[in-house]
């Protein structure tokens, strides 16, 4: 034989001979090492491969071969399902850091998005900054407790911070194209703002654009300053999404405060058009009362009297409040019935106690269960 051909057998059998222990090593610790073991085995299936296309192995070494490319294929296959349960779940954890965010006011969410940032996913320090036109403005500074009061700390620099996009071409193209970015070495890279990137000491970072209705509102940025676990593209990925979802989070919280907004405006305008209709009514009554009142003075019954000047003195809103009041309503549930805010209930309900010189409210329902118990 060759020598030279022997000598290629020699390393192919050896390389079905070191896949065979990657293979073993995987079924003792099939959770240790992945990323390592995917790239060994993808090293492996293609010497493998070159070894048989080039006719390097020995007939007796061939169905070993084989059958080795067929194991690889089987635990790449494996390690792609593992890694893909990984991600799904650390997306689950991302998305359920970010709707912690729910139920706050818009400018309380952007205020608390870094603190979610640092201790739901595996930051220890996190900023949020604003964006307007060609203005990049850090809003608010986030460390893990046991990095407060240490030279990682520029919150002072933060809180007065206006910057300039044109300054910093990294921020620019995360507005422009939308994408996140890991920036591995910041002080060496030309694209960063080298005084924030000074005052931050900050030796790699992960950034991500926030948006709301299709444009770039703000910025967030994260890093792990001082620890030994070094910032990869899944920890970018991971920053992205959570700046996806706070967007969602943050424009459901614009849209409801908005809601609420228009809400008040309508219920305002709505009082005033009742209690113009009251005063209208109010009149009405009085002019009514006063053309009756020389019959009325004629009659001996003063329950006649007394269901007229109740009439007459209360408009037709506080009558109907003195109703619900009757049936021992709180002002809540007579809000709800009538559709207005509680505080205008309360309104109506001491303009009531006040015009029958009542001075409870079951002073008042007593006047009105007497009143309704007289004969018409």
């Amino acid at each position: 034989m060759d020598p030279d051909q022997a000598d290629l057998e020699h390393q192919a059998a050896d390389c079905i001979g070191r896949v065979r222990k990657l293979l073993v090593d995987h079924q003792h610790n099939p959770d240790v090492g992945s990323p390592t073991l995917s790239v060994s085995l993808a090293a492996a299936r293609g010497r493998l491969v070159d070894a048989l296309t080039d006719g390097q192995l020995a007939e007796t070494d061939i169905g070993d071969a084989c059958r080795a490319l067929v194991d690889i294929e089987r635990v790449q296959e494996q390690l792609a399902r593992t890694e893909a349960i990984r991600r799904i779940a650390e997306l689950g954890e991302v998305h359920d850091a970010a709707v912690t965010l729910r139920g706050l006011s818009p400018r309380q969410i952007i205020e608390a998005a870094p603190e979610v940032v640092c201790t739901q996913l595996p930051f220890a320090r996190s900023m949020v900054s604003a964006v307007s036109g060609s203005v990049w403005q850090p809003r608010r500074l986030y460390l893990r407790p046991e990095l407060d009061g240490s030279p990682l700390d520029f919150s002072d620099y933060v809180d007065s911070a206006v910057l300039s996009l044109a300054e910093a071409p990294l921020e620019t193209e995360l507005v422009r194209r939308r994408v996140p970015a890991l920036v591995a070495a910041p002080a060496d890279d030309d694209r960063t703002h080298k005084e924030i990137v000074s005052r931050s000491r900050s030796s790699a970072y992960v950034a991500a654009p926030v948006m709301s209705a299709g444009k770039v509102i703000g910025l967030l940025h994260a890093d792990r300053p001082g620890s030994e676990h070094v910032l990869d593209p899944d920890d970018r990925d991971r920053l992205d999404t959570f700046a996806t979802i706070l967007a969602i989070v943050y424009e459901q919280a614009v849209l409801k405060h908005r809601i609420q907004l228009q809400r008040a405006r309508v219920e305002e305008s709505f009082d005033a058009t009742q209690t113009m209709l009251d005063r209208i009514s109010k009149a009405d009554a009085i002019l009514s009362y006063q053309a009756a009142a020389p019959v009325e003075s004629s009659t001996d019954d003063p329950g006649e009297s007394w269901v007229l000047e109740i009439n007459s003195v209360l408009t037709v809103r506080e009558r109907e409040i003195l109703s619900h009041l009757a049936t021992g309503a709180t002002n809540n549930q007579i809000a709800q019935a009538l559709v207005i805010s509680e505080g205008t209930v309360k309104s109506h309900v001491k303009a009531v106690l006040k015009k029958l010189h009542a001075p409870t409210r079951a002073a008042a329902t007593a006047l009105y269960s007497s009143q309704a118990r007289r004969p018409r």
